[in-house]
């Protein structure tokens, strides 16, 4: 593997990473999500599955979106997940531990796009910066939703 040399480097780097950890969602979070009892929560999971499709769509239209390793992070949250369908008992406890490990992976690929979008910003390249940014933003509010439903699930 080369190793990457310049900023313009970087910058597709982050984003292959990005569409690589949109792709593990949408791959896998379907199975994941059967598991899945409380409605609330299944129907975010599947606006989640909707909302990677479409990232990794939008950041393939990006012409830097293709290649790249695959995801450590977002592999390690749904293993996370996946471990979890196997060892939790099924319900409400399974329900908040998968909205847990989902959530992870949403917090860290919140921060994945903020340094993408720095990375951007930094190159003048305000136009992808805004694309990075929208997509940001949807990853931010699923993170959040799934916050608030761990909170009542959990009788909070």
């Amino acid at each position: 593997m080369a190793q990457t040399d310049s900023p313009d480097a970087l910058l597709t780097a982050a984003i292959q990473d990005l569409r690589a950890a949109a792709d593990l969602l949408a791959e896998r979070l379907g199975p994941i999500g059967r598991r899945v009892t409380n409605p609330g929560l299944c129907h975010a999971l599947g606006e989640l599955i909707v909302q990677a499709r479409h990232a990794s769509a939008a950041l393939a239209a990006t012409g830097r979106g293709a290649g790249g390793p695959e995801n450590g992070w977002m592999k390690g949250a749904l293993d996370d997940a996946a471990r979890d369908t196997e060892h939790v008992l099924s319900g409400p406890l399974l329900d908040q531990a998968l909205a847990g490990a989902v959530r992870k992976g949403q917090a860290a690929s919140v921060t994945a796009y903020e340094t993408a979008i720095a990375l951007a910003r930094a190159q003048r390249q305000d136009d992808l910066a805004g694309e990075l940014d929208q997509l940001r933003a949807r990853d931010a509010a699923a993170r959040d939703e799934l916050g608030g439903l761990i909170e009542r699930l959990a009788g909070v």
